[in-house]
């Protein structure tokens, strides 16, 4: 794999496979919500739709068919932390599908009509998202989690924030942040190296190097209750607890540990709510990250009539942890993570992905044999150090959506549970 820096500090990666006959292309641009406030809420994801709708030289229809005719395939998403466009294509086609995607991201129509269009779209997409009470606790559950830091945003931003949305606003947040220091451009697959560098070049070079930072310092952990009804069938809810940000040295462990209580059919609750005890439809375990810090978080869907036991017994488990790590079950998860991770680097797309995420967001690449290194180093002692270290109840945020019961009585239920 090659790296290069342009002069306006766009960062160029090229990872070439011969074996292949496509190739992929990347843009990460260092835009999401946590570089938003509640004026713009939601600008990020509406940059990543509105591109679309054309350029200065194409129209939408245009950059449709234009991707069609040479069967490529062309696509974007927006998280809390970064925007990412990408297109493959025959490598043959590469170049071509290249400069459509560059030209719809370095010169957006923004045509007046077709903003007001696609914020149909999005109040669409907001309304989908409230209707969904998996999301809907998810996203409270970081609202509250992260009050008072522009991550407790939501990604599609609100119905009113989106109508506020204007031209003057799109290209004022284009040109703070859609910047060289912010944008990672990265090339996979078969194609010509210079070839491909100079159409990078072509359309990048202009770009500013500087813009608008993004916010530093640890992000906030507002413990207590968060609750919201729904006039749904399932109850959804979360234990959070504190975590680690994407690069913390603790990682790994804590990664072992959520993959012992919750990761999987065998995992201690799995194995003892879902199977056991037949208590909810879902439970897992796992670690919300991102760059200024993270959370751990236990998440289950269950109806009403359950949620005190379970909620006691899943409160049991985690309490009763620190007895129950075994050399044999620690081997078990760090094996698990391990061929994950492996397994999921044979497919092209995901090793190319985490190459342009980690050079956006820690501005370094993280070999896979310097992860597996570090999943192999953890030991128990490892496990029970971070357990006592983020796994405190007085810390915790406690979420419930759905047909919710009122704080006071989730208080007795914990409290109940913590006590026995």
């Amino acid at each position: 794999m090659k790296t290069i820096i342009l002069p306006n500090k766009i960062r160029v990666f090229f990872a070439p496979d011969e074996r292949l006959r496509s190739a992929t292309v990347g843009v990460w641009v260092s835009a999401g919500c946590r570089n938003e406030n509640a004026d713009n809420n939601g600008i990020s994801h509406f940059i990543e739709h509105i591109v679309f709708k054309g350029s200065e030289k194409r129209s939408g229809f245009e950059i449709a068919e234009g991707m069609d005719e040479i069967g490529a395939s062309v696509n974007a998403y927006t998280t809390k932390e970064y925007t990412f466009f990408y297109t493959k294509a025959l490598d043959y086609r590469i170049l071509t599908a290249a400069d459509i995607l560059f030209d719809m991201l370095t010169c957006p129509r923004l045509d007046e009509k077709d903003i007001e269009t696609e914020k149909g779209v999005i109040y669409e997409e907001i309304s989908m998202c409230e209707d969904d009470p998996s999301d809907v606790c998810y996203e409270l559950n970081e609202h509250v989690l992260f009050g008072g830091d522009n991550l407790s945003r939501e990604i599609l931003g609100s119905a009113e924030s989106v109508k506020g949305i204007t031209k003057e606003k799109i290209l004022s947040y284009m040109n703070n942040h859609y910047v060289g220091e912010n944008i990672v451009i990265g090339v996979g697959g078969s194609f010509d190296e210079a070839e491909m560098l100079e159409k990078i070049k072509q359309y990048f070079s202009f770009l500013p190097a500087k813009g608008e930072g993004a916010p530093e310092g640890q992000l906030p952990f507002n413990s207590g209750f968060a609750l919201k009804q729904m006039p749904t069938e399932q109850t959804h809810i979360m234990l959070t607890f504190p975590g680690v940000p994407i690069s913390h040295e603790d990682l790994y462990s804590l990664q072992v540990c959520t993959f012992i209580l919750g990761t999987g059919t065998s995992s201690m609750l799995n194995q003892r709510i879902r199977e056991e005890l037949g208590l909810v439809y879902s439970i897992d375990c796992w670690l919300g990250r991102y760059v200024r810090g993270g959370y751990t978080a236990v998440s289950m869907s269950l109806v009403p009539k359950s949620e005190k036991r379970a909620i006691g017994e899943t409160v049991g488990i985690i309490r009763a942890f620190p007895e129950a790590i075994t050399e044999r079950r620690v081997e078990i998860a760090k094996e698990k993570l391990i061929s994950s991770l492996i397994m999921s680097r044979e497919q092209p797309q995901s090793k190319f992905s985490a190459v342009g995420y980690n050079t956006l967001l820690l501005g370094r690449v993280i070999e896979d044999d310097d992860i597996i290194r570090d999943i192999k180093s953890v030991s128990v002692e490892d496990v029970k150090r971070v357990y006592a270290k983020y796994f405190m109840f007085e810390n915790m945020l406690f979420t419930a959506v759905g047909k919710v019961k009122s704080e006071e009585e989730y208080k007795n239920i914990l409290e109940g549970a913590y006590n026995e």
